[in-house]
C-alpha cells in the first residue's frame, strides 16, 4: 500500500510541475500578429491554437507548443523571399502548411522527437519563394508539407 500512495504522490507532483511550467511559458512567450501580419507568434501550451495566414508580405513567424499543438495554414499567404518560421516543440507537435508554389530550406534539431519537411524540393519553380524553416523538437514532433494546388475545373 505505501508504493501505491508513493507513486500517487509522484504522479500527482509531476503533474503540479507540469501545469505550472505551462503556465509560467504562457506567460513570459510573447503572442502577436493576426492574419494579415507581415510577423506573428503564435504558443499552445496545454492545448491547441490553429492558426491561418493571409498576408501579403509575410516575413517572418514563431509557433512553440509545449504539451500542445499548433496548426499553422499559410496557404492563403504571400511571403517575401527569404521569409522565416521558427519552430518548437516541446512535448507537443506543429504541422505546418504551405502551397506547392513555395520552396522549403530546414534546419532542424530534434531530441526525442522529429522535424520532418515533406514538400517537393523539385516541385517548385526556380525563382520560387523561399520560406527558410528553423525547427526544434524535444519529446515532441514538427510537420511542414505542401499543398497541392486546387485542380481548374472547365
Amino acid at each position: 500500500m505505501k508504493i501505491l500512495r508513493r507513486i500517487f504522490l509522484a504522479i500527482t507532483v509531476l503533474n503540479v510541475l507540469l501545469v505550472t511550467a505551462a503556465f509560467i511559458v504562457k506567460k513570459i512567450t510573447p503572442q502577436y500578429g493576426d492574419p494579415e501580419s507581415d510577423s506573428f507568434s503564435v504558443l499552445a501550451a496545454m492545448g491547441g491554437v490553429d492558426f491561418s495566414s493571409k498576408s501579403d508580405t509575410l516575413q517572418s513567424g514563431s509557433a512553440m507548443a509545449f504539451m500542445g499543438g499548433v496548426e499553422l495554414d499559410l496557404t492563403e499567404a504571400t511571403i517575401v523571399d527569404g521569409a522565416r518560421l521558427e519552430l518548437k516543440a516541446i512535448m507537443g507537435g506543429i504541422d505546418v502548411v504551405v502551397p506547392s508554389t513555395w520552396r522549403v530550406e530546414m534546419e532542424r534539431s530534434a531530441f526525442a522527437g522529429e522535424a520532418q519537411n515533406t514538400t517537393d524540393p523539385d516541385g517548385a519553380a526556380e525563382d520560387a519563394p523561399v520560406l527558410l524553416v528553423t525547427a526544434n523538437a524535444s519529446c515532441g514532433g514538427i510537420l511542414v508539407r505542401s499543398k497541392a494546388p486546387e485542380p481548374v475545373l472547365a
